[in-house]
């Protein structure tokens, strides 16, 4: 049988130690909250795997959804500085690992998806895992969740090819919005800061991620 802690930990001291994220209360929270618990049971022995893992399908349109490889999302996490009493706006959650993380650090987090079912499994395995503040939301991902804006962060968790502008508008002033921009070698994660009601981004690093339809490139119009 698979020591999921034993993975847990190599997976920290080996993964993402070494891809440079020293935040320790994010290495402790990495090394704690188990990735397993926030799989189906297909995915479970790869749950420390550096790798993007299928957590369910958005019914309506046949999407999948992903959990983010380890590295990424604790790269991605470190990078917008979450501290104790920041608001989360976690976009495209899945079954609520990422949510987990950033509610493990000490936030507040609203955590959206498109599908009930896949909120459904995120609500039971956030429950399951003693998280209790997280609030998950079934509604379109450009929608973000306005009713409860403004946000200090807005982690998407996937890649966009379009700007998610409908998104920037729900941070705070000093927020901080990360995703992944563009598919494949071209990707790269991007940081959007609002600062005196302006928003301005940087490249942070290079990476790939699965594209979220929501924030696709729409066709272009063929004469």
């Amino acid at each position: 049988m698979l020591d999921f802690a034993d993975a847990r930990r190599r997976m920290v001291h080996n993964q993402i130690r070494t891809a440079d994220v020293t935040h320790r209360p994010l290495l402790s929270v990495l090394e704690e909250l188990p990735r397993e618990a926030f799989l189906p049971e297909p995915a479970k022995p790869f749950a420390y795997s550096d790798q993007h893992l299928e957590t369910g399908r958005i019914e309506a349109t046949g999407e999948l959804r992903y959990s983010l490889a380890p590295v990424l999302l604790a790269r991605m996490v470190q990078a917008v500085e979450p501290v104790p009493g920041c608001k989360v706006l976690h976009i495209a959650c899945g079954t609520g690992y990422g949510s987990a993380v950033f509610a493990n650090l000490g936030a507040q987090v609203v955590a959206v998806d498109e599908d009930p079912k896949i909120i459904a499994s995120a609500r039971a395995a956030l429950a399951a895992a003693g998280v209790t503040t997280v609030t998950a939301l079934a509604a379109p991902l450009a929608e973000g969740a306005k009713s409860q804006a403004p946000f200090d962060v807005i982690f998407i968790e996937g890649a966009y090819q379009q700007e998610p502008a409908s998104l920037t508008t729900q941070l705070a002033e000093g927020g901080r919005l990360i995703g992944v921009n563009g598919l494949g070698r071209a990707g790269q994660v991007m940081l959007q800061v609002k600062s005196a009601g302006v928003i301005t981004g940087r490249s942070v690093f290079d990476a790939s991620a699965p594209l979220l339809a929501a924030f696709a490139k729409a066709p272009a119009f063929a004469f």
